[in-house]
């Protein structure tokens, strides 16, 4: 009897492992259908040369750890590329951005100390990737101040925007004078997946985009719409980071990633079945990343709190209520999803706001969250200055 029962126990062990190999091959062959064939491409194409131009990096990538190099160098390669690249600052030396971030001397000391102690373990280089598609797209205050924090507690080596257009506008003039490196990288993104099928969204273009060149370069990616709380460098770490922003959906508003990171090539597997009109406005960028996450959780870390939440769910958190935000890497204000008139136009809208959102731009203005009972004629609004 007892032989009989061992023997109905090994066949249910047997049988539960075959399910679950079976269930998990069929699961990820909805996710990544090419998976294993050569079809990763990278798409977006330099100014100039017509539509996009498809450079298979297959092999380039086959070996991802061979390409984690002390000697990469993320502004020469996206030169060596063919992408023009030009200087938006207007500001040069650190000195004047210390005085207009109003940071004090023991501040940058103790940041630049944070990035040397810990830069030998390092893998994802300290440069900072927007993208900005479009020329109909407003640079706002809050865009402003994403910028601003990232000079002043990321302090990267540059800031690239990547889009077709340049950014223009008084906020966009106020940043390039406050904040250093930034570097326009003109693109021509395409409109079409690598399957052929036309993007639904303009925002699953930049969902591609950012991924690629977090994948071509390595990097920090952030949605313009991110206040950074605090520095990055315990996170670069890790070949690819992402944040939970609610069960089941990782959030690609904020990504680290270093150069060739295995993660980041399942992500843009996905695309070679983008579904066009029928594709979901979070499948592939959230949803589907998280269920990857979970069948890969060796390839990639996730923060589970510091990174996207409050989360687009939780936005009376931001402008309503005040929130613990002091153990976040970064906020992400998911802006586009705030009423109208709850979105701050500049700095005069902040000065007494005794919620979540107010300390944050008080104190990456002014280097202190209290509130403010008046503004100097240099931090007004360009419009009303």
């Amino acid at each position: 009897m007892q032989h009989l029962a061992k023997a109905i126990f090994l066949t249910l062990i047997a049988l539960t492992v075959f399910l679950c190999t079976f269930l998990g091959n069929e699961f990820r062959q909805r996710l990544l259908p090419n998976r294993g064939q050569t079809l990763f491409k990278f798409i977006y194409a330099p100014s100039g040369s017509g539509k996009g131009a498809y450079l298979d990096l297959t092999e380039e990538f086959e070996h991802e750890a061979d390409n984690i190099t002390e000697s990469f160098n993320v502004f020469r390669a996206i030169q060596q590329d063919g992408y023009l690249l030009t200087p938006m600052s207007v500001i040069e030396s650190a000195h004047d951005r210390l005085q207009m971030d109003g940071a004090t001397e023991d501040e940058v000391i103790r940041n630049n100390a944070d990035h040397l102690g810990q830069s030998q373990n390092l893998k994802v280089p300290n440069v900072v990737h927007y993208v900005y598609t479009g020329s109909g797209l407003q640079f706002t205050f809050v865009n402003y101040l994403s910028y601003r924090s990232v000079g002043r507690y990321i302090r990267p080596e540059q800031i690239f925007v990547h889009g077709d257009h340049v950014p223009t506008g008084p906020w966009w003039d106020r940043t390039v004078r406050e904040v250093t490196d930034i570097y326009h990288v003109r693109t021509i993104p395409s409109k079409t997946a690598p399957n052929g099928k036309t993007y639904r969204f303009p925002a699953h273009v930049s969902d591609f985009m950012r991924t690629e060149i977090l994948l071509r370069y390595g990097g920090i990616y952030l949605d313009p719409d991110v206040l950074v709380v605090k520095s990055f460098t315990p996170l670069r770490q890790y070949s690819a980071v992402m944040g939970l922003e609610a069960p089941g959906r990782l959030c690609n508003g904020i990504m680290l990633g270093v150069r060739g990171a295995p993660f980041l090539r399942l992500l843009l597997e996905q695309y070679h079945s983008y579904k066009g009109e029928e594709e979901g406005w979070a499948e592939k960028s959230v949803e589907n990343t998280h269920k990857l996450a979970e069948l890969y959780p060796h390839l990639i870390h996730v923060e589970e709190k510091s990174l996207d939440r409050p989360s687009w769910s939780e936005t009376d958190l931001l402008f309503k209520q005040v929130y613990n935000w002091t153990q976040n890497y970064a906020v992400h204000l998911f802006i586009r999803l705030w009423p109208r008139e709850k979105r701050p136009n500049g700095p005069e809208d902040v000065l007494t706001a005794r919620t979540m959102f107010g300390q944050l731009a008080r104190r990456i203005m002014f280097g202190s969250s209290e509130v403010k009972s008046n503004l100097s004629q240099t931090i007004r609004s360009p419009n009303r200055a």
